[in-house]
């Protein structure tokens, strides 16, 4: 290829990396990602890539009693998913010795057309990268990580995505005042972590579109495929893979979770974005044929006056004439605890989720693997059969101190409703049995089974308040600091639920848009 071809960095499995590997596993294990904020971390520089040579990366050769349950999973946003099993909480404590073992991962079909682009903040690099390291990234042949900070984790460039933004934007736009504040700590070799929360959302939306003309640019010729994920995005590295087979990369495929801001369709760049070559040459062309200097230009200024940067990347995509193709639920923006339960996931291959913690990236690489060594790398696993790894064994019971999201049906007693300033009216419209559903667990249940305006299968019960459910979600212990202050009992109206699953069989297994 170009002269890019001199930057690639070709790489073996060596014994310094696998136990740089595995001290990030053991680490991650025992501490999960509190010792990040008790550790000033100095990132070490290296010398910036030219704008045309970029390095791409190659071939990086419970169920205890209730309340114990409820004390652990969910407290925050932290924790692990449950399990179902012995062997499922055994699993999570797997090293990353047993990947570099099995090379399998990195030699699935399509595996080396695929560029993976991991976007992250140089202020949450050191809580959330270790966990990709050792699991997606260790099976990808080809990815390229994109920060704020131009900067070397261990052996990986980290190439700056904000770089390429015209230096008068960097050193006045309001919106990099973060990014100046990251340069001088990282100067100063002050704990880059401590910055976290101070106006990173106004900067993560200039990463977007300079981050994939890089990617573009500097990709090789073989590279059929981009893939676009976060750093809290969880990714099925299997499911993605034979997801793409199905498809041919010489048509112009600009894939995700749809988003409408006013008359702007984009996919959300959280949820994961899958860009075919052909997409990318175009949206290449159309700069070039603009002229990349004014073209960047005019795409700054578009830049700042919205308010997100994956909306950029959707309104650039279709001016180079492809448009936005739908691939929810596939790629969806919910956790495993938050997800609602419906025909039209569950015989649809699941292939990402957002919003995930370290610990639950790791638990559902897990499941992955627990998979592939069953099923083979051919056979994609759908969304029903993560529910019944993560979530079946754990809505056999009511649960205390638990909400789950019910929110399709809210009865609210009158007294609480005037407390709030809100009408009392549409309390006495009610029938006598939602009327009764605020007095009691029971009978806020019995409300579910007599609700008639919708199937009812989930509810929950807090004094004076009952909320109804049509689809199933586990929700999350609220045993500590509830988000509304209340605490909630939850539960599920098994029958029904169980009755949903057996008319989903046989599955039939849709690798596009569900049916909506």
């Amino acid at each position: 290829m170009s002269a890019s071809n001199a930057a690639m960095n070709w790489r073996r499995i060596t014994l310094p990396r696998l136990a740089f590997a595995l001290i990030i596993v053991v680490g991650l294990f025992l501490f999960h990602d509190s010792w990040i904020s008790k550790t000033a971390l100095k990132s070490v520089p290296i010398r910036p890539s030219s704008t045309n040579e970029v390095p791409i990366h190659h071939e990086i050769p419970d169920v205890k009693d209730e309340t114990e349950t409820l004390d652990e999973f969910n407290k925050d946003e932290e924790d692990p998913l449950p399990h179902n099993d012995e062997a499922a909480l055994q699993s999570s404590s797997t090293t990353s010795s047993e990947l570099d073992s099995d090379p399998s991962c990195r030699s699935i079909l399509g595996a080396d057309k695929l560029l993976v682009l991991l976007k992250t903040g140089a202020t949450e690099i050191y809580q959330k990268l270790p966990t990709h390291l050792v699991t997606v990234l260790e099976c990808a042949p080809n990815f390229m990580i994109f920060s704020d900070l131009e900067q070397k984790f261990a052996e990986f460039p980290v190439h700056d995505a904000i770089a390429p933004v015209s230096e008068r934007i960097r050193q006045q736009h309001e919106d990099f005042e973060l990014y100046r504040k990251i340069q001088q700590y990282h100067r100063e070799g002050q704990d880059l972590s401590k910055l976290k929360g101070t106006g990173g959302w106004n900067l993560d939306r200039w990463k977007f579109l300079p981050m994939l003309h890089q990617a573009f640019e500097n990709a090789d010729d073989n590279i059929e495929w981009f893939f676009l994920m976060e750093a809290d995005t969880s990714v099925s590295w299997t499911n993605l893979l034979l997801w793409i087979q199905t498809m041919d990369p010489s048509d112009a495929y600009y894939l995700g979770s749809e988003n409408v801001i006013g008359s702007t369709m984009f996919a959300h760049g959280g949820s994961g974005v899958l860009i075919s070559r052909r997409a990318a040459d175009m949206l290449k062309n159309e700069r070039n044929r603009q002229n990349p200097a004014i073209y960047d230009l005019k795409w700054e200024d578009k830049t700042a006056s919205s308010c997100c940067g994956d909306a950029i990347v959707g309104q650039a995509f279709y001016e180079a004439g492809v448009e936005l193709s739908y691939a929810w639920p596939m790629i969806q923006g919910e956790r495993v605890s938050s997800i609602d339960w419906t025909y039209k996931h569950w015989c649809t291959p699941s292939i990402t989720w957002h919003h995930v913690s370290p610990p639950e990236v790791d638990a559902l690489w897990q499941f992955q693997k627990s998979w592939t060594a069953q099923h083979g790398w051919t056979t994609p696993y759908v969304f029903r059969d993560v529910y019944t790894h993560f979530i079946d064994n754990h809505i056999t019971t009511n649960r205390t101190s638990w909400n789950n999201l019910s929110s399709d049906k809210k009865i609210t007693a009158p007294d609480l409703l005037k407390a709030a300033g809100e009408s009392e009216v549409d309390f006495y419209t009610l029938s006598e049995f939602e009327k009764h559903a605020i007095e009691s667990e029971d009978k806020c249940a019995q409300a579910c089974l007599l609700q008639t305006r919708f199937v009812c299968v989930q509810w929950m019960f807090s004094p004076g308040r009952c909320h109804l459910g049509k689809d199933v979600r586990f929700g999350s212990s609220d045993a500590l600091n509830p988000p509304d202050g209340r605490h909630w009992t939850s539960g599920w109206i098994l029958d029904r639920w169980n009755a949903f699953k057996e008319q989903q069989e046989p599955c039939e297994i849709k690798w596009h848009r569900a049916d909506l």
